[in-house]
């Protein structure tokens, strides 16, 4: 039964391929997203200030963040994208639950084109205006037609693997576009890891999780193995929660002591309001849709 699902799997990637190749997203990429995991993520960044708001070690005590993914900019499904109902939403937040940042967990841009990216930041720039920085985590998408050019060089923090502290917690972006961490993004988050005792959240495009949507790999990580290795050092090393978007519709799963969050898109009008609780070490998450 495995086997019989992992061929479905490669004939629905197959079938997808020939279909987007059609479409102007760029035949290499389909299949090496243009830009190997190695090469863009060779490095972990160390972040301390956002691009306008305060430094992000200076975050104390409870407070929220929002989470949104996979607004396609530059395909039909955006135009369904609400900006203002969204803007009125932050707007109409009570005082103590502004979001200190917020994060975009990829597929910024439908078929990687620079356009595309543009039309985003133009929707940043009103929420970055409200003294909010967002913070974008590279899709598979953002990598059509060597789009990873334009999201290094429009979407910040202008890279695709890195970290940053609040005073208690640890956040960690991990580059999953290519639906593999690759052996040398593992190692160096393995050894960061293991040397950070704080409570840890996750954000990625790809779920971890090895299961999948439907039993399909293409909407999880890639390798099976790899994946095991993640989810076991997540629960080693004290991750809280995982959040990930890719699969176009909300999930969740109990993985130990932490849990894995997909959410639906942001043309679908959903999007999520996360508490921390920095004395607790808790969080909490709430899914909006409008």
């Amino acid at each position: 039964m495995k086997k019989f699902i992992s061929f479905l799997s490669r004939i629905f990637i197959l079938l997808t391929a020939l279909e987007l190749t059609s479409c102007g997203y760029g035949a290499l990429e389909l299949f090496h997203h243009g830009d190997f995991v190695d090469e863009r993520a060779d490095q972990m960044k160390e972040l301390y200030q956002g691009r306008v708001g305060p430094t992000f070690a200076s975050l104390s005590g409870t407070y929220t963040f929002v989470i949104f993914t996979d607004p396609h900019y530059g395909s039909k499904r955006s135009e369904n994208i609400d900006e203002d109902e969204f803007l009125e939403w932050l707007d109409g937040l009570p005082s103590d639950q502004s979001p200190k940042f917020c994060v975009c967990l990829g597929d910024i841009a439908e078929r990687g084109e620079r356009k595309e990216f543009l039309k985003y930041c133009d929707f940043v720039e009103k929420i970055e205006s409200r003294g909010i920085p967002v913070l974008n985590i590279v899709g598979n998408h953002d990598l059509f037609n060597s789009g990873w050019d334009d999201f290094s060089d429009l979407c910040f923090p202008y890279t695709s693997f890195y970290r940053f502290k609040s005073s208690a917690f640890s956040y960690y972006a991990l580059d999953t576009g290519s639906g593999s961490l690759g052996p040398k993004q593992f190692k160096k988050l393995k050894s960061a890891m293991q040397s950070d005792p704080r409570p840890k959240i996750v954000f990625s495009h790809y779920p971890i999780y090895g299961s999948g949507m439907y039993g399909l790999s293409y909407y999880c990580l890639q390798n099976e193995e790899e994946s095991t290795r993640v989810i076991t050092l997540f629960e080693k090393e004290g991750v809280t929660d995982v959040y990930a978007g890719h699969v176009h519709h909300h999930q969740s799963k109990e993985l130990g002591d932490y849990t894995e969050r997909c959410f639906d898109t942001l043309f679908n009008q959903e999007w999520a309001l996360v508490t921390v609780n920095e004395a607790t070490g808790k969080t909490s998450t709430k899914t909006i849709r409008k």
